[in-house]
């Protein structure tokens, strides 16, 4: 029986690596002129960095300024391209993997990213990942989509009412978690710099930190909440 539902992020949450941004800021410098993008990213990516967001890709659109849309996004897709095709490394988070298959009959896991479908079911493959999920959500519109997402999801197993059976797990705080916690849901905050852009019922550096407790809360998500305070 389905007790709850496992809604998790794909970039910097399912996968871990910064060759994916170094390529988008590679191939929006490239496309702009912008020789400038590729050390400031680098500087993001090592924490030193005075530029303020959220995530690489934050990053790269924030350094890179005022470019016209279509050259962004053609950027942007040819990093999707790369990571489908191989040539831009990621990695999976095995330890988050074998989680979500030991919990499958009890929480229901659904990937939900901002990215279009581009590549994405070649990238799931690649990763080893495609038949993980029970559902695989592009072009979610997080943070606004998030919140109608998880609604449906929670109606879904019988659960509009107890929103604590859901947890997004997630590196954008404003995207995956803030609109979480406004539901009532559970927010499991990958927060790579510990900079606590806000609160979360669980947070850590990597994924695999937050764990134990993505464990605690699928064994019993009332008795968790109970126990386990935004902060």
């Amino acid at each position: 029986m389905i007790e709850g539902i496992l809604l998790i992020d794909l970039d910097g949450t399912l996968y871990t690596g910064d060759e994916p941004i170094r390529c988008y800021a590679a191939e929006l410098a490239a496309l702009t002129g912008n020789p400038a993008l590729v050390p400031g990213v680098e500087e993001y990516l090592a924490g030193t960095s005075p530029i303020v967001a959220a995530d690489g890709w934050e990053a790269v659109r924030s350094l890179a300024g005022t470019v016209p849309r279509r050259l962004a996004d053609a950027a942007f897709l040819r990093s999707r391209y790369g990571m489908a095709d191989g040539t831009v490394s990621v990695t999976v988070s095995e330890p988050l993997v074998r989680l979500v298959t030991e919990l499958r009959d009890r929480c229901l896991p659904v990937l939900a990213t901002n990215s279009p479908a581009d590549g994405l079911a070649a990238l799931l493959d690649r990763l080893g990942v495609a038949n993980l999920f029970a559902e695989v959500v592009f072009s979610a519109r997080k943070p606004d989509g998030l919140v109608p997402l998880a609604t449906r999801l929670l109606r879904s197993i019988g659960a509009a009412a107890q929103p604590h059976r859901l947890l997004s797990i997630g590196d954008h705080w404003r995207n995956d978690i803030a609109p979480a916690l406004r539901l009532g849901a559970i927010g499991g905050y990958v927060d790579r710099f510990g900079r606590r852009a806000g609160p979360a019922q669980l947070s850590g550096r990597v994924v695999d930190d937050l764990l134990p407790g993505v464990r605690s809360w699928a064994a019993d998500p009332a008795a968790f909440v109970a126990t386990h305070q935004v902060g």
